[in-house]
């Protein structure tokens, strides 16, 4: 699938310029590169953007078995409702209720995004758990 530019419409030959454009980036020809100021080096051709997956990173950690507690004492500590944190990491209140109340256990991604928030340490190591009961 061949490039157009994204100025006069006209297929990209060879590497596409970024330029900046009245403050807007484009992907352009060579030809339309000249109408803006070059922004860093050519993006990769590649149609589908890159997934770095985030779980698995560090297998050796998972949630905390106490995670709802402490899920629940720090947004109190700091003054929140389920709402306002909902709001805050762009998930919907009931995802935190769930939490709270232990009805589903944060994935790693979502646990992170706590643990920022929050201020508080959701990830423990495994060997920690091991013979400790795990859920």
């Amino acid at each position: 699938m061949a490039l157009t530019c994204e100025v006069c419409g006209s297929p990209i030959r060879g590497q596409p310029n970024r330029v900046e454009i009245d403050g807007a980036v484009l992907l352009v020809c060579s030809s339309c590169a000249k109408r803006g100021t070059p922004v860093g080096a050519p993006p990769p051709r590649t149609t589908s953007p890159q997934h770095i997956p985030t779980e698995g990173m560090n297998p050796d950690l998972e949630v905390d078995p106490d995670y709802p507690a402490l899920v629940k004492t720090a947004r109190e500590k700091l003054g929140l409702t389920q709402e306002q944190l909902g709001h805050m990491i762009n998930v919907k209140p009931s995802v935190i209720s769930h939490v709270e109340t232990g009805k589903m256990k944060p994935d790693l991604t979502l646990a992170r995004t706590l643990m920022h928030q929050l201020k508080v340490n959701l990830l423990v190591p495994s060997s920690e758990l091991d013979g400790a009961g795990q859920k």
